[in-house]
């Protein structure tokens, strides 16, 4: 017979200890808001938790307080305002909330259309995500570590800006065209050659919800048709969105552009 003592490991017992904080109720929505938003007060973070009572915050941030990872700051004495952030152990918590969302994702399954949001601006990401939480379940990404362990869940269509930290955007969206849809975020002037990736369709920052909806929504709507008409389709995205930006005799000499109009001309006949 094995005792219960032995049957868990040193291991086990820090990792139970983990799950044990975080299955208070409140506990990990308090970590989580943080995370997302950084330094806030007391009602900023009422506000953003309105189901909890002011007690109920009150004994959550005081048990993270006492375990280490939320720490109290006095911003001003007169009058007096306190700010609640992440310690560094708290801030380190990111990737077991990311771990628990992949998982999520793979093993609970879901009918909702799963949207990766991919850029470096935290605030970007919050912004894109909020816009379309209401139709998508959303991930977000700011770095290659977080893109890739995304990418290894079930995603159907990627917001990826052109210069994620760590990120060869060719070669992630030639990977990530296999599996998903590919949207391509870009500043003010892109090159030529972006039509020599593999993307599906590209934005222009800076983008409204009612693109971004849109967008999306096409792609989902063009899943299931061939491999041909895929191309068709991206390579005419990208067309006339380098249209709408350079004139005709400025792309007339550019090689990348013929070759992608000839190729168009031949996916059309």
């Amino acid at each position: 017979m094995i005792r219960h003592d032995d049957a868990l490991s040193p291991d086990d017992h820090v990792a139970l200890d983990v799950l044990s904080l975080l299955s208070k109720k409140w506990h990990p929505v308090v970590i989580v808001v943080l995370t997302r938003h950084g330094p806030m007060g007391f009602n900023d973070l009422l506000e953003a938790i309105p189901d909890v009572s002011g007690k109920v915050l009150t004994d959550s941030l005081e048990a993270l307080s006492d375990a280490g990872l939320v720490e109290r700051h006095v911003v001003s004495e007169s009058p007096l305002r306190v700010e609640y952030e992440l310690t560094n152990a708290g801030d380190d918590m990111r990737p077991i909330f990311t771990s628990l969302t992949t998982w999520g994702r793979r093993h609970l399954g879901s009918a909702t259309p799963t949207v990766l949001v991919a850029d470096a601006d935290r605030r970007l990401t919050e912004l894109y995500g909020d816009w379309i939480a209401d139709r998508y379940a959303v991930l977000r990404a700011h770095d290659g570590d977080e893109l890739e362990t995304h990418l290894a869940g079930d995603v159907d269509v990627v917001l990826l800006d052109d210069g994620v930290p760590g990120v060869d955007t060719g070669a992630i969206l030639e990977a990530v065209g296999e599996t998903a849809r590919t949207i391509l975020l870009v500043g003010d002037r892109p090159g030529v050659d972006l039509l020599e990736l593999g993307c599906d369709d590209v934005l222009r920052k800076p983008i409204v919800r009612e693109t971004v909806l849109e967008t999306i929504d096409g792609q989902l709507d063009r899943r299931g048709g061939t491999a041909d008409q895929r191309e068709r389709a991206a390579l005419a995205a990208k067309l006339s969105f380098l249209e709408t930006i350079y004139p005709p005799e400025r792309l007339a000499r550019a090689d990348a552009y013929l070759r992608a109009e000839d190729r168009l001309t031949e996916l059309e006949g």
